[in-house]
């Protein structure tokens, strides 16, 4: 089989000393050899991935494609396998739950990104937004007391927090489920990447790779 991939959002999937590597594709790889074939990944940009699919170029999309009503009625969506949603890093001392509890502090959002676009439409008026080029910037003038919560991605902030053992992570405030995809046609592939993503999450495997890339489960 052949899966796009954009191996250009870490740690799902991107290149490092010039080989494939990420969370998409260790599950992808894991799912093939259950399923008894060899899997090979084509890097494709996010603007033509979905066409990739649809014209048959690639049997399967592993991108970490997050649901929407309108893809969902172009390509067909597995069982959820990741929820990339917003949520806060904190230091202990100052402890962050609900999205309420950032009221009146300093927070800290990648320009543009979602984590960006949820503080400003919900609490624009009520913190200091503090704007940064990058989640690792960010995240290190939290670490230094610089900034009271940071607020973006769930995946790249448990990558890079993984080097970080003062800070926290919420639980997700604004899910965003991602998933494999498949043409809608294909409904015996989609069943069985179901069925062994099914599978590895009750025997531990799927548990094995959060925690390899994320740090946690």
């Amino acid at each position: 089989m052949t899966a796009a991939n954009t191996f250009s959002y870490p740690p799902f999937g991107f290149i490092e000393d010039g080989k494939q590597v990420g969370f998409d594709v260790d599950l992808g790889k894991e799912i093939a050899g259950r399923m008894g074939v060899k899997l090979t990944f084509e890097a494709i940009d996010f603007r033509g991935i979905i066409a990739a699919l649809t014209s048959g170029r690639v049997d399967l999309l592993i991108t970490g494609m997050v649901y929407t009503p309108d893809r969902a009625q172009q390509i067909a969506f597995s069982e959820p396998y990741f929820d990339g949603g917003v949520a806060a890093a904190f230091r202990p001392e100052r402890p962050v739950s609900k999205p309420d509890d950032i009221i009146g502090k300093r927070v800290g959002v990648e320009i543009g990104s979602a984590g960006d676009k949820y503080v400003r439409e919900k609490y624009e008026t009520r913190v200091e937004i503090k704007t940064y080029d990058t989640v690792f910037l960010a995240l290190k003038d939290l670490e230094n007391g610089r900034l009271d919560v940071f607020v973006g991605s769930v995946a790249p902030m448990r990558y890079i927090m993984r080097n970080m053992p003062s800070l926290k992570l919420s639980e997700t405030w604004d899910s965003r489920i991602q998933a494999a995809n498949t043409r809608k046609e294909d409904k015996d592939l989609l069943e069985e990447i179901n069925k062994h993503l099914v599978a590895m999450k009750k025997d531990g495997t799927y548990d094995k790779l959060v925690r390899k890339w994320f740090g946690s489960s």
